[in-house]
């Protein structure tokens, strides 16, 4: 088998570069973060997961006008620099302001496995300050159980398809196998042992050689990454499937090993993948975590939807907006409108019925409508061939939801505040 050689590392040179035109085009914009850690970004093969802090002031225009900004200097850089087509696979997933880092009812545990690499010094300082301070709770098992579940269980060939990956594509297959779903499960699983958020994969790993049995496994997956996935026999059959039975077979034992380190849930060594998932889908729900978890990735999917729109020769973003619009009504519409409900209303609603019950309050009739359109745009089947024409349009008519996501995020957030002011000051306590 004949691989293309490890490329030189020009991560910095495209963090420098993107953070720069960002702020250039959104003045706003203070500080650039990306998930896991540096040494975890492996040239030729890694996207990467930014993440962008702004300030204090940004209103919805703003982040409107940001959203179309980033979209504009993802579209200019993958053409000017058809290498970084894989790097820049999509805008920043989640983005918000220093107040919201720091804020409780906000806080998401994954803020913890972010690293910070440019930006306003005290505006990092703040953030990190507050997240050094946050102790280990029952939202954070929850985030880390939840997030072992996802991978736990036979690897899915079909899942992960290799994209815009060019020279490399012949090394995906181990990459998508080792740092892409037997990585995050495992990192996962040392969070929940450590009772913090192990930032970095590569440093999970290193220490699950400590923690758990099978140190041979976790050999394996790092030699790979160090060789940078040059181990020909990898990849032949039936050395391949050999791999991923002993994967899930190291998976299996590190479930059973967390028996001792979790409360919400009865560990089972024995469940299977959906058996895992029933427990955890059992465990007492949190609306405000269940409305911000898709709510978080709101702000800049117009200008994603844009991108994916436009006609750039080293760039293919078929499946990247299959993808997208195959999540986007569950994401921003369903989960966050059913959670609103459930805390404002106390009741089990529907969407529909929840946006029914705020329109003439919180939510215009006006934006209702145009939701509802917006709805069923985004929900209409793709013709083959078609994906940036429905892209362009579900981008069109993503206003209004955004904008019913802002007004809903506000009133969830002061009806928490204001109920937590009452438990504290209540005449019982």
């Amino acid at each position: 088998m004949k691989f293309e050689p490890r490329p030189d590392n020009d991560f910095d040179e495209f963090i420098d570069v993107y953070f720069q035109r960002c702020r250039d085009r959104f003045g706003k914009l203070l500080a650039i973060a990306g998930k896991w850690t540096y040494e975890d970004l492996i040239p030729g093969l890694s996207d990467f997961d930014t993440r962008f802090i702004v300030a204090d002031d940004t209103s919805l225009d703003d982040w409107m006008a940001m959203s179309l900004a980033v979209g504009q200097v993802h579209t200019e850089l993958a053409r000017a620099r058809p290498e970084w087509a894989r790097i820049l696979e999509h805008l920043p997933g989640i983005n918000l302001t220093v107040s919201e880092m720091t804020d409780p009812i906000g806080y998401y545990p994954e803020f913890g496995q972010w690293t910070f690499y440019q930006g306003d010094a005290s505006a990092i300082e703040r953030i990190a300050a507050y997240l050094a301070g946050q102790p280990w709770t029952q939202r954070d098992e929850a985030f880390h159980l939840k997030r072992f579940a996802t991978y736990y269980g036979p690897y899915n060939r079909g899942i992960d398809p290799a994209i815009n990956l060019g020279r490399w594509e012949s090394k995906y297959p181990l990459h998508s196998r080792f740092m892409h779903y037997f990585t995050p499960p495992v990192q996962a699983a040392v969070s929940l042992v450590r009772r913090r958020a192990v930032r970095g994969k590569s440093d999970a790993l290193r220490q699950a050689r400590e923690l758990f049995d099978r140190p041979d496994v976790i050999h394996r997956v790092l030699d790979a990454v160090d060789r940078h996935y040059e181990v020909p026999a990898y990849y032949a059959e039936p050395k391949l499937s050999d791999i991923e039975r002993e994967l899930e077979d190291y998976l299996r034992s590190v479930l059973a090993a967390l028996s001792g380190h979790v409360s919400l849930i009865d560990v089972d060594p024995d469940d299977t993948r959906d058996e895992l998932r029933a427990r955890i889908a059992a465990m007492p729900p949190d609306p405000a975590e269940a409305f911000f978890s898709g709510a978080r990735f709101c702000r800049l999917m117009k200008g994603r939807l844009l991108f994916y729109a436009e006609s750039i020769d080293a760039f293919d973003s078929s499946w990247l907006i299959r993808n997208e619009l195959g999540r986007i009504i569950s994401n921003f519409y369903e989960t966050p409108l059913r959670a609103y409900g459930q805390l404002r209303f106390d009741d089990r609603l529907e969407a529909d019925e929840v946006l029914d019950r705020c329109t003439g309050d919180v939510v215009t009739a006006q934006d209702r409508e145009a939701v509802a359109l917006f709805v069923g745009m985004a929900g209409a089947p793709i013709p083959e061939g078609q994906e940036r024409r429905c892209a362009r349009q579900v981008a069109g008519a993503f206003d209004p939801m955004l904008r019913v996501i802002e007004t809903l995020r506000r009133d969830m957030t002061r009806r928490i505040a204001e109920s937590d002011c009452e438990v504290t000051d209540g005449p019982d306590r």
